[in-house]
């Protein structure tokens, strides 16, 4: 379980994800051209575009309430008044959008 590996809220760990999601946001936004050469690296583009699409979304939501917004209607705060609920979603849905490559 991802809970296991980060126990407690980290903002800096936070901001690390979310550099990283929008990093890869901006990597994916189009095929590579030698993908989109053929038939079968655009259905192969498909998935990838499946896999980010939740973190494009996150990243949208982001931008419209500032780099420190919530990502998610769960407020769960924690001691040091994160949102833990919105950090361990932001958290599983970049490595899920990771696994497998």
């Amino acid at each position: 379980s991802t809970n296991s590996l980060f126990p407690q809220s980290d903002p800096e760990r936070r901001n690390v994800i979310r550099t990283a999601t929008s990093m890869l946001c901006k990597e994916v936004v189009e095929p590579p051209l030698h993908m989109s050469r053929s038939e079968a690296g655009l259905k192969d583009w498909e998935e990838v575009e499946v896999r980010v699409r939740a973190l494009a979304r996150l990243e949208r939501v982001w931008g419209k309430s500032g780099i420190g917004g919530s990502s998610s209607n769960i407020t769960l705060e924690s001691p040091s008044g994160i949102n833990v609920g919105g950090e361990e979603r932001e958290r599983r849905l970049f490595t899920e959008a990771l696994r497998d490559g």
